[in-house]
């Protein structure tokens, strides 16, 4: 082998801190080892990881931001060796990464590492909630190895595990006229604002429902999260069209919602994990996915 693992964890070390004197005083070591370390793999291999910075501070070359992703994967997989080493053999113990889609979260996530954690409890989940772009970002990097999230526009180079499908749903005040409907057509909100998630990805998809149905998308009022957008619904300040139904139809501001089915076809939404398609998965992670499979099929 013609790299170390102590190597591999500067140069992750070095990234993720910004500078070798930062990724030092993190590690506990002196500068040096961390410049030399690093000088050792770039001459190793005949690559240059960092382009170097005034006082010490560094930013990835496109070489580095590959093999950095990589570098984690092994530094990962070395963890779990030397967890299992010390550990019975069926044991499931370390540190799962995932990266979860804002609109999942407040609705699935805290359940499913309660439950998680009281089945394995020498595992520990670290949770990153973010837009799908960032949920993107965060399994390319490699910082977090799987993603909780939808399938809108999802690149080729993920591996996807389908979980559930959640068709749209119409969200109305409770005093709407159509809040007790047994189904509601777009064409008949068309007249009222349209209160819709603005995130990359999301409101795309939500204006591609009006779209597919020849419709023109309503005058609309953007928000930025889950709640607001139930909130500003329970406020009367318009519709909206969700596809997570919370087992509370009471927002945070003591306001209530009503949910109806949408009349017609319209493309629901699949809950996934996404991982990069090379990865070779740790036996926590592959655990955590199989717990997500049976989460899913009971939910």
């Amino acid at each position: 082998m013609r790299y170390t693992l102590r190597q591999l964890a500067y140069f992750v070390a070095t990234s993720d801190h910004g500078s070798i004197s930062n990724a030092a005083r993190e590690m506990n070591v002196s500068q040096p080892s961390i410049s030399n370390a690093i000088l050792q793999l770039e001459k190793q291999y005949s690559v240059s990881l960092f382009l170097r910075r005034n006082s010490n501070g560094v930013r990835l070359t496109p070489s580095g931001e590959l093999l950095l992703r990589e570098a984690r994967n092994v530094l990962a997989h070395a963890n779990d060796f030397e967890a299992l080493a010390t550990s019975v053999v069926n044991e499931i113990s370390g540190e799962i990464r995932v990266a979860c889609f804002v609109n999942i979260a407040p609705v699935y996530i805290a359940s499913i590492t309660r439950q998680f954690q009281e089945k394995y409890p020498n595992a520990r989940v670290e949770i990153m909630i973010g837009n799908q772009q960032e949920v993107f970002d965060a399994v390319d990097s490699g910082r977090y190895e799987l993603g909780l999230t939808f399938d809108l526009d999802l690149p080729s180079q993920y591996r996807v595990v389908q979980l559930a499908s959640f068709p749209p749903q119409l969200v109305l005040p409770v005093d709407h006229k159509y809040a007790d409907a047994a189904s509601v057509s777009l064409k008949s909100m068309v007249d009222e604002p349209f209160v819709y998630l603005d995130l990359p990805y999301s409101s795309e998809y939500f204006f591609s429902l009006f779209t597919n149905q020849g419709l023109q998308v309503p005058r609309s009022i953007r928000v930025g999260s889950f709640e607001t957008i139930r909130s500003f619904v329970g406020n009367q300040l318009g519709f909206s069209v969700l596809n997570l139904v919370p087992k509370s139809v009471r927002n945070y501001d003591g306001t209530y919602v009503k949910y109806v089915p949408l009349r017609g076809e319209h493309k629901p939404l699949s809950l996934c994990t996404i991982g990069l398609e090379r990865k070779i998965y740790r036996r926590s992670t592959l655990a955590f996915m199989d717990y997500l499979g049976e989460y899913f099929s009971k939910a």
